[in-house]
């Protein structure tokens, strides 16, 4: 199987840290941002060449991951989403596209793992 490339999207080092270390381990090759902002600059430069992007909700500036999972479903309608929080409310969660997957934290790697999986079959 060829190396896939996700898009790591969370304020929090560690968590991107995590996340790279477990989907390098499943053959992803990992970009990270530490924003929305950042995100969807990465994803225009290279033309939302990715196999998959995963994201935190909650994030500082006026992006969260909604606003950037709908904003990337918009401009790039073939990326897969996978959006995960540990804060998120019903009311947020009403917002997201209906193809977006939902992870809670915290989370064992193999969650990650497999939605990852599916979600770029």
């Amino acid at each position: 199987m060829s190396e896939m490339i996700c898009l790591l999207v969370d304020d929090e080092p560690s968590t991107r840290t995590y996340l790279r270390a477990v989907l390098e381990e499943e053959n992803f090759s990992c970009l990270e941002a530490d924003s929305g902002r950042q995100a969807m600059g990465i994803l225009q430069k290279i033309d939302g060449r990715i196999d998959l992007m995963i994201t935190d909700i909650e994030m500082p500036g006026d992006m969260d991951g909604i606003d950037l999972a709908c904003s990337v479903k918009a401009a790039f309608p073939a990326v897969p989403v996978i959006i995960v929080s540990g804060y998120a409310d019903g009311e947020k969660l009403a917002r997201l596209p209906k193809d977006i997957q939902f992870i809670s934290k915290p989370f064992v790697s193999g969650a990650i793992v497999h939605a990852a999986r599916k979600t770029v079959e």
